[in-house]
């Protein structure tokens, strides 16, 4: 995996420096095998979603919670609002703060860089303008993005990881560091 990361945290890195106007990012990207553009663009409303998760926080979530899980170990609903995957959970934990997590399958290492690229791009221009900071680590088998604004706003973590023959993304909004 690591011989993808490198080239790929190079290309986010120029492709943070792209201009942004009326609050939509667009970037080119030229394909080396039909030496075409392709334009990704993250509008208002890709940013509105993250912005909605992150504002239904202080709520635990309740905005978006559905059905309750049947599990007698822990406070577990399903969500309306899906960041990746179709299964996405809020827990509330014994200290009365939920999470917000979503976790995909993801069958080749190619296809798990380009989904883990592709949100953490996501994250970074809806996130970025408006103060928070993203760390990157990655490992032989696992990227992570975490994004953190400060110490009363949740953190948002993006990690990829090699699980057995396959691999799993996984998006979470967590209470924030130190609480």
């Amino acid at each position: 995996m690591k011989n993808y990361i490198i080239p790929s945290i190079v290309a986010f890195i120029l492709a943070g420096c792209t201009s942004k106007t009326n609050q939509t990012t667009t970037t080119t990207t030229t394909t080396t095998t039909t030496n075409q553009s392709v334009k990704t663009t993250v509008t208002p409303d890709e940013c509105s979603t993250i912005n909605n998760l992150i504002s239904s926080y202080e709520s635990g979530f309740n905005s978006i919670k559905t059905n309750k899980v049947n599990n007698q170990f822990t406070n577990q609903w399903r969500t309306s609002t899906h960041m990746i995957g179709a299964n996405c959970t809020v827990t509330l934990n014994k200290s009365v703060q939920a999470s917000y997590q979503c976790q995909t399958p993801v069958k080749t290492q190619t296809q798990t860089i380009k989904s883990h690229q592709k949100l953490a791009k996501q994250l970074r221009q809806c996130l970025t303008k408006t103060g928070w900071l993203e760390s990157q680590k990655e490992t032989a088998s696992s990227i992570y993005s975490t994004f953190v604004l400060d110490t009363k706003t949740p953190v948002i973590t993006l990690a990829t990881n090699q699980e057995g023959n396959g691999f799993s993304t996984r998006f979470e909004i967590a209470p924030p560091l130190g609480l």
